[in-house]
């Protein structure tokens, strides 16, 4: 009787190994190059971009300003950015849009962390919105000379996506986003 009861047990061991349990979901490997840069000469000014993206012009210099987007087709994201000639008085307007624009995602927000940039030798001054949790737009960031130039850009993916496994990306690009503030030249 023993042993029956001991063939019975390996018995249930050895079929219930059979049984092929699915494996849970994986995300995809996110490859991150060495950075490299490229120059893109606006009318208003100039910036150093990622090496893997493209600019895609959406609409010329006038004197309403200068749209274009930063695309980043390994990853299936944009930065929209937008240019806008500024006077000292019209440049409050677009601080505040810019800080409301950034603060509409408070309510799908965890948090919302600003990194403020100041270098007054090349007439630059800049914040990035870092938005954690599950938001549209992970990066917003704007950059200025504060008397006649305005940058503003968003950086936004093609589709719905789980943040934990967009960190990386959204890591890159970010440093990508810090090299454009700082290195900005305006005209």
């Amino acid at each position: 009787m023993k042993k029956f009861i001991l063939f019975l047990f390996f018995a249930a061991i050895f079929i219930g190994c059979t049984e092929h349990t699915p494996k849970p979901t994986g995300f995809s490997r996110i490859d991150k190059p060495a950075y490299t840069y490229k120059q893109f000469d606006a009318p208003d000014f100039s910036i150093q971009y990622a090496g893997i993206a493209t600019i895609e012009t959406v609409q010329k210099g006038d004197k309403s300003g200068y749209w274009f987007n930063i695309l980043y087709p390994n990853y299936q994201a944009t930065i929209y950015c937008s240019y806008i000639p500024v006077t000292r008085s019209s440049l409050k307007d677009a601080l505040n849009d810019s800080y409301h624009l950034a603060y509409s995602h408070t309510s799908k927000a965890n948090d919302i962390n600003q990194t403020i940039f100041q270098d007054y030798e090349k007439k630059i001054n800049g914040t990035i919105y870092d938005l954690t949790g599950d938001v549209a737009t992970p990066i917003q960031f704007f950059v200025t000379d504060s008397v006649s130039h305005f940058l503003r850009g968003s950086l936004y993916f093609d589709n719905q996506v789980n943040t934990d496994s967009i960190a990386p990306v959204v890591q890159y690009i970010r440093t990508d986003i810090q090299k454009i503030i700082e290195n900005i030249n305006w005209k």
